[in-house]
């Protein structure tokens, strides 16, 4: 046998015994399926809001309560929405306002509560049906309807 025979079979056989000596095939991780989050509607979690804890209004008063609930406003009138501490809320905690229509962000804002009342205000001139979701330390906590004509 030549040198180079030799070598060519050594070579040979180093790659085989390498390619036997592998470990047998790692067991794959286990997939998360969401099952949790099917078990509960997808994970998406149905809230129960309060119908007394936001209003809407064409006035406020020096504390911030509405003068009269209004659901009709004309285009570029001032909307207030005034929604009250009481409900379980507390001084410093914040409060979130989402304005949409017509499936549209129209308007976002954030204020701390520090009265008896935190008020919100918007001029919207787009005509149609408003709705405005108002959270508490980001949980949905009042939904509030309008129409503007």
């Amino acid at each position: 046998m030549t040198p180079v025979t030799r070598t060519l079979c050594l070579l040979i056989a180093a790659a085989a015994l390498a390619a036997c000596n592998r470990q047998g095939p790692q067991t794959p991780k286990q997939v998360d399926d969401n099952t949790e989050a099917q078990r509960h509607n997808d994970g998406v979690e149905s809230v129960t809001v309060n119908p007394n804890a936001a209003r809407a209004g064409a006035e406020v008063d020096g504390n911030g309560d509405v003068v009269t609930p209004v659901h009709e406003f004309k285009s570029g009138q001032t909307v207030y929405i005034s929604v009250p501490t009481k409900f379980g809320r507390t001084n410093g905690e914040k409060l979130e306002v989402f304005w949409f229509s017509q499936g549209k962000s129209q308007k976002e804002d954030a204020k701390t509560i520090q009265g008896p009342f935190t008020v919100f205000e918007y001029a919207p001139t787009e005509t149609g049906a408003y709705n405005v979701e108002v959270d508490a330390n980001g949980r949905p906590v009042a939904l509030v309807q309008f129409e503007v004509k």
